[in-house]
């Protein structure tokens, strides 16, 4: 039998706030375009019933917070998602789409083209995720701040105004160095450490973001640090791999993050290095096993004292106030604190330190305040005699302004002069300050640091200004509409822990059905919910965020994801849910094999199709009783993992699967009702599928969200086209609904919230293939608009001088290699127009487009393609503009 929970309904709302190809034209596409194009002025079941096993109504994370059992399993279950061959290194291939994302988005913000963005933010405006670290700026007046795959940003001190400034860096920030420009009126120049241990250095306000020169392909940061001496000198450990070894090194930079130098070699021993944050002095170094210091500013070191045991790495802090007093906490198969009081010559063994995830910091004013954070921040006034929690990490709920939120990714502490310093607390919810040594802290997220870690989001078909959405560490939550004078959502926390796939039968918010890790959790009602959680089904295996499916043959019955598919349905007394087991099929092919991935058609509720995590898909045609495994379950042999499933909205018989995409192609899609599938995935780069959805406007484009960014494929495209333009965040794109009322695709992102994708065709150019290398290095540009009857202007630039070539039209655009480069124009029926650049390598292009409403929705894509002996095949290539013809 179930009851709501007793203490969360609602649980106290959070309210934080050769020569290139030829081709004669041919109809009818070619005719199409030539008649559009004429005007060209250029000068160039056995059901078996399993009883549910109820648990008590309790608090989720009660039961996993400080379990690190709890962790590994979230981590197991992301990296069995990014399922690959054995030696490819998948986590190798993103941070290598991460950077093409960068070089894509520096591209961009040269280009006028793509200004006119087709993204809107829908927050949550209120509820923040996982954030890092916490710099002020050179000036004293400003924050920067870093999150986790949510970007950077700037705020003002007391947590206002906050700005992002690095949505096109892909990786997030777990460190920054902020330094004052060249000039006194340049941005401050701002070095980030992102998620995957690379560093990057923007000086125009995040706008374009570069690699220093210098440094090694880091894998890892353990410190980034910008001594207190006037000199701006930027410091960074580092590590790389050398052949089968990880090896770490102090980096230095001395022209404000230009390049780098190798300064000290740690070899494989993980170490770290301190100055002091109140003025110029002596700087202290853990190095294999030794205590060393540098008088000089890193240029020369000495030993000052052996550690007092052996260890693989650690973590050194201090406090000015002392000779200074030193802390370290040292991996010696367990992590051990050690103090010192006379600046690293002895050291005094404090405590083994448990809850401990790698932050820790200490006083500038007090020699005896050190803290460290896991689970939650352990403070200790008395130099290490004891040590309390600042709050235990479910005190924040209903309290959420001057409580910290759970999970310590990181603790700074800057001295504002003497007597004074500010400590800032980065969570898995937030970002907090103290100015009062952590005896209280404030919220600096209840508005505007929008880096919500979202799995999934659903919004109500009945009201669709109502949204749920399930996060990572920040709950179920809930909002009912924007507030005035802005598109981000507020959201109202239901209940604290993590949730994933949201469903629901008719799509209203009568009956919602999400899972948490552990139990499935059920909504009941619209506009005042009542939460019940029911048990996942006894002895079945499943991944760690299991996958639901609403039933839509009734409302309050849903289908379990596991080695056999389970239905539940409601009981005709009081709240309560019966589970059996839907279907004698055993899905478990191989050893640890369940299903990830079930859909319904919406035009047949009995055609049913599903994927497992070993990639082997499966097709039912009476709701699931009974499965018949696809013909060409040829996923599994290249490492698939189905994670994503749309299904036509009006043919049965289609239907797309997504998953990882490492050694294989990324989507599937079937036309002949799941007897066999074919390769979908062109266009796109190596990556996770995380979702899939259809547009509602009956165009048959299909979207997906990848670990960077999201993709559109036409029903006539050859290839996936990157929608992010340079608008959208480059982050994980985990989840997407096709919202009808709103003509938008709904993307939740992990780390950057809620963003919403207009799918109108617009009437404006989109550049794409854009940060590509190779021979692709002219720039194509355009302030034009896609309107019918308009004069377009089109400017190239990047060319040989007087270079002849050609303007390539189509009503496709494809990524294909081609001398060297990329083709991104479909070759199927293209024309090619003869250009000529002029004495500076560049053309301007005019177009005048005839006023005819019968072609209005045509699509066109562009490229240039110019004669350039430089490049290794003879030809240099443009971006593309991919736009649609509207009145």
């Amino acid at each position: 039998m179930l009851t709501p929970f007793p203490r969360i309904v609602p649980l106290g709302v959070v309210t934080l706030a050769q020569q290139v190809p030829r081709a004669m034209p041919s109809a009818p596409t070619s005719t199409l375009l030539g008649i559009v194009f004429a005007a060209v002025l250029v000068a160039a079941c056995g059901q078996q019933p399993v009883p549910s096993h109820h648990v008590q109504p309790i608090d989720p994370t009660q039961v996993v917070k400080g379990d690190p059992a709890y962790k590994q399993l979230r981590k197991s279950y992301v990296r069995e998602r990014h399922r690959a061959g054995p030696d490819v290194d998948w986590a190798s291939i993103e941070r290598v789409n991460g950077r093409a994302q960068i070089a894509k988005r520096n591209a961009l913000a040269a280009l006028w083209a793509g200004t006119g963005t087709r993204w809107t933010e829908r927050g949550s405006d209120n509820q923040a995720g996982r954030m890092h670290v916490a710099v002020p700026g050179p000036t004293g007046d400003t924050l920067y701040a870093g999150s986790s795959l949510g970007g950077i940003w700037r705020g003002g001190l007391g947590g206002t105004d906050w700005t992002p400034l690095g949505d096109n860096l892909a990786g997030g920030a777990h460190w920054l160095a902020v330094i004052p420009g060249v000039s006194p009126t340049d941005p401050d120049i701002i070095v980030a450490a992102t998620d995957g241990g690379e560093i990057h250095r923007s000086d125009d306000d995040g706008q374009t973001w570069t690699v220093p020169a210098g440094l090694p392909a880091t894998v890892g940061v353990r410190r980034v640090l910008v001594p207190a001496d006037g000199s701006d000198a930027i410091f960074i450990v580092a590590r790389w791999w050398q052949g089968s070894n990880l090896k770490n090194s102090v980096y230095r930079s001395t022209d404000k993050g230009l390049s780098f130098i190798k300064a000290v070699g740690m070899n494989t021993y993980a170490g770290d290095i301190w100055a002091p944050r109140t003025g110029p002095g002596d700087m202290y170094m853990l190095k294999q096993d030794t205590l060393q210091v540098s008088s000089d500013g890193g240029d020369t070191w000495i030993v000052r004292s052996n550690l007092p045991a052996p260890s693989t790495g650690g973590e050194l802090v201090g406090s000015e106030a002392g000779a200074p007093r030193l802390w370290a906490i040292l991996d010696e198969g367990v992590d051990k604190l050690y103090r010192s009081d006379d600046a690293g010559l002895s050291w005094t063994f404090i405590t083994a330190v448990s809850d401990y995830w790698g932050s820790l910091n200490a006083s500038t004013i007090d020699p005896d305040l050190f803290a460290w954070g896991g689970v939650e921040v352990h403070v200790s006034y008395d130099a290490g005699a004891s040590f309390d929690e600042v709050n235990q990490w479910w005190e924040y709920y209903g309290n959420e302004a001057d409580k910290l939120h759970a999970d310590i990714p990181g603790i700074d502490v800057v001295s504002e002069g003497p007597g004074s310093e500010t400590w800032y607390v980065a969570t898995d919810g937030g970002l907090f300050r103290s100015t009062d040594g952590l005896a209280s802290v404030e919220n600096l997220s209840l508005l505007g640091l929008r880096v919500s870690q979202y799995y999934t989001t659903h919004t109500s078909t009945v009201d669709p200004d109502r949204v749920l959405a399930g996060a990572q560490d920040q709950g179920y939550q809930r909002a009912d509409t924007a507030p005035v004078g802005t598109t981000a959502l507020s959201f109202d926390q239901l209940i604290s822990g993590d949730y994933g796939h949201l469903v629901s039968g008719d799509g209203s918010h009568d009956w919602v059905y999400s899972c948490y890790p552990g139990f499935i959790l059920v909504q009941k009602g619209a506009t005042s919910p009542q939460l019940f959680q029911v048990d996942f089904p006894g002895g079945a295996d499943y991944g760690w965020l299991p996958n639901l499916a609403a039933d839509p043959w009734d409302t309050k019955r849903w289908f379990f994801c596991a080695d056999k598919l389970y239905r539940y349905s409601k009981q005709s007394f009081m709240n309560s849910w019966t589970s059996l087991q839907w279907s004698t099929q055993d899905f478990a092919v191989s050893n640890g094999e369940y299903l990830t991935a079930l859909e319904f058609s919406p035009t047949n509720s009995n055609r049913a199709y599903a994927a497992t995590n070993f990639g082997r898909l499966w097709w039912s045609d009476n709701h699931g009783v009974s499965w018949t495994q696809s013909t060409s379950s040829g996923p599994s042999a290249h490492y698939f993992y189905g994670t994503a499933m749309v299904i036509d909205a009006l043919d049965q018989d289609t239907v797309w699967v997504g998953g990882s995409g490492y050694s294989g192609p990324a989507v599937y899609r079937s036309t002949d009702g799941g007897v066999s599938f074919q390769a979908w995935g062109d266009g796109l780069p190596s990556t996770l599928v995380y979702c899939l959805a259809q547009a509602p406007d009956g165009s048959g484009d299909i979207y997906c969200g990848t670990e960077t960014a999201a993709y559109k494929r036409g029903a006539a495209d050859a290839n996936w086209i990157d929608i992010t333009e340079n608008d959208a965040p480059v982050t994980i794109y985990w989840s997407a609904e096709s919202v009808s009322s709103a003509n938008v695709i709904r993307f939740g992102t992990y780390g950057r919230g809620i963003w919403d994708y207009d799918v109108s065709d617009g009437c404006s150019w989109v550049p794409y293939g854009l940060g590509l290398g190779g021979a692709n290095v002219l720039s194509l540009d355009t302030r034009s608009n896609t309107t019918l009857g308009s004069n377009m202007t089109f400017d190239v630039s990047g060319g040989v001088a007087s270079a002849p070539g050609f303007l390539l039209l189509s009503t496709a655009s494809t990524q294909l290699p081609l001398k060297q480069g990329y083709l991104l124009v479909d070759p199927t029926g293209w024309l090619l127009i003869p250009v000529q650049a002029d004495g500076q390598g560049e053309l301007q292009l005019q177009v005048s487009v005839p006023a005819s409403p019968a072609w209005a929705g045509l699509p066109v894509s562009l490229q240039v393609a110019l004669a350039d002996a430089g490049q290794g095949n003879g030809w240099a290539f443009s971006n593309g503009l991919a736009g649609v013809l509207c009145d």
